[in-house]
């Protein structure tokens, strides 16, 4: 029988099958956020995979799913293996991202 890890690490494996390297999207689709907000940074791919979990939490307030809480789980479990490999990238970031706000005038 199979477990709760190896289910999500199969169903990791399909979605790479269909939409490509996860990393590789993650890091994209912050490139993209980061260009439509004005950002001068990409936001961190592993904090966009954290932005995806959100939106899986928010999704299972009308419903329940299953493979809502399955892509939530493996957003958030990717999310962590690529802050930790990261870790100094965030650091780099947020003090960018500070004094981008603070250029801007969005100290809220």
């Amino acid at each position: 029988m199979e477990n709760q890890e190896q289910k999500l690490k199969k169903i990791r494996q399909t979605k790479e099958l269909e939409y490509g390297s996860f990393d590789d999207n993650m890091k994209n689709i912050g490139r993209v956020w980061s260009a439509l907000l004005g950002l001068k940074e990409d936001i961190p791919r592993w904090l966009v995979a954290n932005m995806y979990v959100a939106a899986k939490l928010i999704r299972t307030k009308k419903k329940y799913k299953k493979d809502t809480y399955a892509d939530a789980a493996n957003y958030l479990y990717q999310a962590e293996l690529m802050q930790e490999k990261d870790a100094h990238i965030y650091r780099d970031w947020i003090v960018g991202y500070n004094k981008w706000k603070k250029k801007n005038g969005r100290n809220n």
